[in-house]
């Protein structure tokens, strides 16, 4: 009986070893941390909204993840992946200034999701990036450097993409056929809804890829219906909802040089007033604007992107983005004329940026950045990708508001970036 036993214990070890052995984890992650000067002046309310010049040790999108796949058998496979955001500069796994609001925060924070994939495509459920990357053709930002261009994912500054990095997405990934692959997400944007209101938070987005030889194509398109508890039979907004629709293009020469530009068209319909009919509040952005109920705010954004390796060990990185100024159809709502209210003139936005980086090795590098935004005087675009905060003085860590519309954006940073 023992000797049976100890066979059955031996069988159960050899058989999970034999399981362990069917599956395999990686972790991964990134170190990006740099000097800088950051100022935001000349806002159009004065110098009291300034942000005057001001000396940081920031971290920007630093990261670690672990991800894995079993086999499961017959052509069948579970995907899954955690990567959670680490501040390198104060510890844990807040934005560079120590808040918790950015689309990064805690515990697989960034994308992670579980997946099944097989030969016709791949599912995933979880947090995942919808709308907002671009993939090969434009990784400036915190891939690559300290900070990029806003206006080459997040949108023109006043009328923001309708999704970045989101929670509670169901995708689905077709398989790649002649550098051609598909892929579409559902966002399940009503779970929070409380008792009694509507539930008509959702969303979606649809996308195609094509990467073969120098060529790389990325068309994205989604629309986000915000949850409005004001429900579908208010005439005067309906259902707010964001859409983008947006086109990256890059050509790609010796090697991993490559020329690239993203267009976008954005728009905010069906905007709804947090106060009166004639004088309403709304967030925009992440940030507050004047507008009256019921408008709709369209913005167009372009981004060129050159990145030359001129030997292995060095490349320069310039990148020049423009949003025209944005246009104001008012669906149900005027504007009052009043000089204290938002107005779709001065709304446009400009961005530089130059850089030079140099590789220790495959994995380490060195970079020398200089940016800078040039805001109309009703815009308020900030470098705020992938936590990098500009306005740290801002409570909500999101960049600057509306109160520093007009200020222009420089950013010089000098940093080390290490990926493992």
């Amino acid at each position: 009986m023992q000797k049976k036993l100890i066979a059955l214990a031996v069988a159960s070890l050899v058989s999970g070893g034999a399981f362990a052995q069917a599956s395999n984890v990686t972790i991964y992650g990134r170190a990006n941390l740099a000097l800088d000067t950051y100022a935001a002046t000349g806002s159009f309310a004065g110098t009291a909204t300034d942000f005057q010049s001001r000396t940081r040790i920031v971290d920007s999108a630093s990261r670690i993840g672990f991800k894995g796949t079993e086999d499961l058998g017959k052509g069948l496979q579970m995907n899954w992946q955690c990567e959670s955001q680490v501040n390198m500069n104060q510890g844990g796994t807040a934005t560079m200034n120590g808040t918790t609001t950015n689309a990064s925060d805690g515990l697989c924070g960034r994308q992670s999701y579980a997946g099944l994939s097989g030969g016709w495509g791949e599912f995933r459920l979880g947090r995942q990036e919808v709308y907002w990357t671009s993939g090969r053709v434009n990784d400036v930002g915190a891939n690559e450097l300290v900070t990029g261009s806003p206006l080459s994912s997040t949108g023109g500054g006043l009328v923001a993409a309708p999704y970045n990095r989101t929670s509670n997405v169901l995708s689905y990934f077709t398989p790649t056929v002649s550098g051609f692959q598909g892929a579409a997400f559902y966002v399940a944007g009503a779970e929070a809804a409380a008792a009694g209101t509507q539930t008509n938070g959702k969303g979606y987005s649809l996308q195609l890829n094509y990467n073969n030889g120098p060529i790389a194509v990325k068309y994205d398109f989604a629309k986000q219906y915000v949850q409005n508890t004001a429900g579908l039979s208010d005439p005067l907004t309906g259902v707010p909802t964001n859409t983008g629709s947006k086109l990256a293009l890059a050509y790609f020469y010796q090697g991993e040089s490559k020329v690239g530009i993203v267009l976008a068209h954005l728009t905010m319909a069906n905007i709804a007033s947090s106060a009166t009919a004639t004088n309403g509040t709304v967030t925009i952005g992440g940030s507050t604007a004047f507008l009256n109920a019921g408008n709709t705010l369209t913005q167009n954004t372009w981004d060129i992107n050159w990145e030359h390796y001129w030997s292995d060990q060095f490349k320069t990185i310039v990148e020049f983005g423009q949003a025209p100024n944005a246009s104001l159809a008012a669906g149900g709502g005027v504007l009052t004329g009043n000089a204290t209210n938002f107005n779709a003139a001065e709304t446009g936005v400009k961005s530089y940026t130059v850089a030079g980086k140099y590789f220790f090795s495959k994995r380490t590098a060195m970079y020398l950045l200089n940016e800078k935004i040039t805001n109309g005087q009703q815009n308020w675009a900030d470098v705020t990708a992938a936590g990098y905060s500009g306005a740290t003085g801002n409570a909500a860590a999101g960049g600057m508001a509306s109160g520093q519309r007009g200020a222009d954006v420089k950013v010089t940073a000098i940093g080390l970036i290490h990926n493992f």
